[in-house]
């Protein structure tokens, strides 16, 4: 009688390592996708808040306010300083 396949091979020890490595390399690979998808949107948030805040005072404030994005940008700072321009708004300064 030959072995049959319904017998369980048992690995060698370089094939259990060469799976070892590869599943860290796998996870290694997930973990750095992401830190990149967080830094992005964390980016994405940094460059993106001030036009939203333009966008926003536009679009509430009563009409003949503003002339356009770059005077809601000069009364902004004028009345609030650059910080109100910069700062994420939200949960990050205790509002909702």
């Amino acid at each position: 009688m030959s072995s049959s396949s319904s017998t369980p091979s048992i690995s060698s020890a370089e094939e259990v390592k060469h799976e070892v490595v590869e599943a860290s390399k796998q996870t290694l690979s997930s973990f750095r996708s992401l830190a990149a998808g967080g830094v992005g949107g964390v980016c994405a948030v940094i460059v993106g808040h001030p036009f939203d805040l333009v966008k926003v005072r536009m679009q509430t404030a009563e009409k003949g306010v503003y002339t356009g994005a770059i005077d809601v940008v000069k009364k902004t700072v004028a009345r609030e300083g650059m910080r109100k321009v910069r700062r994420v708004r939200g949960k990050v300064e205790g509002r909702c």
